[in-house]
């Protein structure tokens, strides 16, 4: 007697030589799916909605008994559509079971963890409820095209992280963590936000969300919100009717149009009047829109992925952002962390620069001189990434090195001097009733004495010797000093 894996094995076989033996649901014949959820009214609505669209439903309760109606051949689908919440079983178990068929969850969870996890188990897509049925049916005919493109190529298939590696190799745990991210969540179409002061790199993680998708070969369409004046922004976005406005002559589509298919990446989203906000999250809701001076609704199938260098949380507190449409929008957050709190890609980050504008402008250029690469790293780039490409290139264009060392050292004094009065403000901010001068200073003065020894060893090439000279105090105690103040040389 069989066990019930062995049931569901066996009678999963025989699915898998019905589909792959002749590969013929014949032309027009209706697309099998098996549901997996506890709610019978969900299941009805289902039914009833699906089944007028050409659909055959099977529905199970949980998958115990979904395997026994695989196993006894009750059940032939081509998809599988399962509520996570209501399988009563891990989530990648129900994949390894389905095999090749594919699954798409179904679930009332909005949790970006939960989402991440359904990916990483196998899922091809994840869907909220309450559901478009419309949507339901698109993601459904995807899921299909996208098993049999896989059973042709299986003999040639390729990993997609191959196919498509990251513009940057990222080094240090955090950007390896958010990378991570972005390949789980590339496949499933849900709204990104990604958050990040102004130079980080937001539009590199978008563009390894699209390039890792199902939909790497359709459009990318980049909008810099910021930079859209406030009264063409409806009509840059969402396209107009010809004498909408002076000097609309003639229709015109807008970026989302552009973008049908794909993805649109919305840079500086924070900057959206009220009414943007409204229209775009209609598109949210129902991928549905009007252009303006025009009733006839437009519909798209369009990725939203936003960026902002805001606290939307805030401009929600202060009235200048929906708190419906944040909701939206930050089904999955990742957020981008400056580059002063990842300093270790830095040498990897200006190498590449480097390579990258040497070959662009075709001129030789010297490796970064060790001195100037440790004070790459010693500096705090507000700025951020594109601080530092600009660095770079004046450096290839210029071979410049010690104007731009006198600069930046020149900037990191400045540095020190705020951070001082920073230390003072806090000082007084804990201690509000008395302040210790001597403690003021023993503080400063350690703050200083650390930035000077760095800033000696850094200039002697890390010869102690040479940096206790010159800072005129004994090895030893220089020894001392670089203990105390944990000061190590950067790799790089």
């Amino acid at each position: 007697m069989l066990s019930l894996g062995e049931n569901f094995n066996a009678g999963y076989e025989a699915v898998s030589r019905t589909k792959t033996g002749t590969d013929s649901r014949a032309a027009g014949s209706r697309t099998r799916l098996l549901v997996v959820d506890d709610e019978k009214h969900f299941q009805n609505f289902l039914t009833r909605g699906l089944g007028s669209a050409g659909f055959d439903l099977v529905c199970a309760n949980h998958w115990a008994e979904a395997r026994q109606l695989l196993a006894n051949g009750q059940a032939f689908p081509d998809v599988v559509v399962v509520e996570p919440l209501a399988a009563q079983i891990d989530l990648r178990q129900i994949c390894a079971d389905c095999r090749s068929t594919p699954v798409v969850v179904l679930s009332a969870s909005r949790d970006p963890q939960s989402i991440v996890r359904a990916i990483r188990s196998g899922a091809l897509d994840y869907l909220c409820k309450p559901v478009d049925l419309k949507r339901l049916e698109q993601v459904v005919g995807e899921a299909l095209k996208a098993e049999r493109l896989e059973r042709r190529a299986e003999p040639v298939r390729t990993p997609a992280r191959s196919r498509n590696q990251s513009q940057f190799v990222f080094c240090s745990p955090k950007m390896k963590q958010i990378e991570q991210v972005a390949l789980q969540i590339a496949n499933a179409r849900v709204p990104v936000l990604i958050q990040g002061e102004s130079g980080v790199g937001k539009d590199i993680i978008a563009r390894i969300i699209h390039s890792h998708s199902k939909i790497a070969n359709k459009p990318f369409v980049k909008v810099n919100c910021a930079a859209l004046p406030s009264e063409l922004t409806e009509s840059e976005l969402f396209g107009c009717q010809r004498g909408a406005f002076t000097g609309a002559l003639a229709d015109r589509p807008g970026k989302f149009e552009f973008a049908n298919g794909g993805t649109i990446f919305l840079d500086e989203i924070g900057e959206f009047s009220p009414s943007v906000q409204a229209k775009l999250l209609q598109v949210l809701q129902d991928g549905r829109f009007t252009r303006l001076g025009s009733n006839n609704e437009m519909r798209v199938d369009v990725r939203i992925v936003a960026a902002t260098n805001r606290k939307l949380e805030d401009a929600i507190s202060n009235g200048t952002f929906r708190e419906d449409l944040y909701y939206r929008l930050n089904v999955v957050s990742i957020d981008v962390p400056p580059l002063r709190e990842r300093r270790e890609e830095i040498p990897s980050l200006a190498d590449y620069f480097l390579t990258k504008y040497t070959a662009e402008y075709r001129t030789p250029a010297e490796p970064i001189p060790p001195d100037l690469m440790e004070l790459f790293i010693t500096f705090h780039w507000p700025g951020n990434v594109r601080e530092l490409e600009n660095v770079v290139r004046r450096y290839v264009v210029l071979q410049d090195a010690e104007g731009i060392r006198a600069e930046l050292e020149s900037r990191l004094s400045k540095q020190m001097g705020g951070q001082i009065e920073a230390l003072a403000e806090s000082y007084l901010h804990e201690n509000p009733e008395s302040v210790d001068l001597k403690e003021v200073s023993r503080r400063a003065a350690f703050m200083v004495e650390k930035s000077m020894i760095i800033k000696t060893l850094r200039n002697t090439s890390w010869n102690k010797w040479r940096a206790a000279k010159e800072l005129k105090v004994s090895y030893k105690t220089l020894l001392t000093k670089i203990e105390q103040y944990d000061i190590k040389p950067r790799p790089y």
